[in-house]
């Protein structure tokens, strides 16, 4: 079956601009192209879109995937075995953090009291656990979580105010993003007032949780650039955000940080 990138796009679930973003990056070039200039897509083309979303699952940046699967000896049937194993190895966290839904629940219902410590059991980055050791990124993550503003507190402020204070901040923190994201349509560079005038923005909203000084805001930065969960936050809203916030991150920094 021949496929439009429209139709692609339904089937995958993958916007048509990020689409369009892989085949300029040269992971994903269509079939081939017909008479009136519309992109077709054959199973192969499908496959190889299954190879990205399951790199991308497991965490690789859009740099590190070209890397891998332009190989001249990319064996895609090794790799889905590789893939089925690193999922494998996820079924342990995901119960955990199952479990952690669970007693959350009821904590919110008034049935059990959690304890503090338990809230962040079974995720992958939590402000309130050390560095993963031997990570690229384990100081900036080091870092990062030192800087928090009594984090306990925090979480319960939240709680307390409940689901629509919650959902403001995230709303204002989506609001940052897709101001951003408008400037990388637009060929805005991060280094511009424009972009540094949001940039100012997203440094208010982090410092209210967070002593964010220049080392932590650049950490910060570092995070968002190389750590898979960091990425996830940003990635559904332009592939190319976290890279161009992160550049913003540290002019901002440099500029007007201590």
């Amino acid at each position: 079956m021949v496929y439009t990138v429209k139709k692609l796009s339904e089937l995958s679930g993958v916007t048509v601009r990020t689409l369009h973003y892989y085949e300029e990056e040269g992971l994903l070039k269509p079939a081939y192209y017909g008479s009136n200039g519309y992109r077709y897509y054959e199973e192969k083309e499908l496959l190889r879109l299954q190879q990205i979303l399951f790199f991308k699952e497991l965490g690789f940046t859009i740099k590190q995937i070209k890397k891998v699967v332009g190989r001249d000896d990319f064996d895609q049937l090794s790799a889905l075995y590789s893939h089925r194993k690193s999922l494998n190895q996820e079924w342990e966290k995901i119960g955990r953090l199952l479990e952690t839904l669970d007693k959350t629940i009821k904590h919110l219902k008034g049935k059990k009291k959690m304890k503090d410590q338990e809230i962040f059991d079974g995720f992958s980055i939590s402000l309130l656990k050390k560095a993963r050791v031997g990570s690229s990124y384990s100081a900036a993550e080091e870092i990062v979580s030192k800087s928090v503003r009594n984090p306990t507190k925090n979480i319960k402020d939240v709680e307390k105010r409940g689901k629509e204070h919650y959902q403001a901040l995230v709303n204002k923190a989506h609001s940052i993003f897709q101001e951003l994201v408008h400037c990388i349509e637009k060929g805005v560079e991060p280094a511009s007032p424009e972009v540094q005038s949001i940039i100012q923005k997203h440094h208010a909203f982090t410092d209210e949780v967070q002593n964010a000084t220049r080392e932590v805001y650049k950490a910060m930065a570092q995070l968002y650039r190389e750590h898979p969960e960091f990425r996830k936050q940003l990635d559904p809203f332009h592939p190319k955000l976290a890279d161009f916030m992160s550049e913003g991150m540290v002019v901002f920094a440099d500029r007007e940080l201590e």
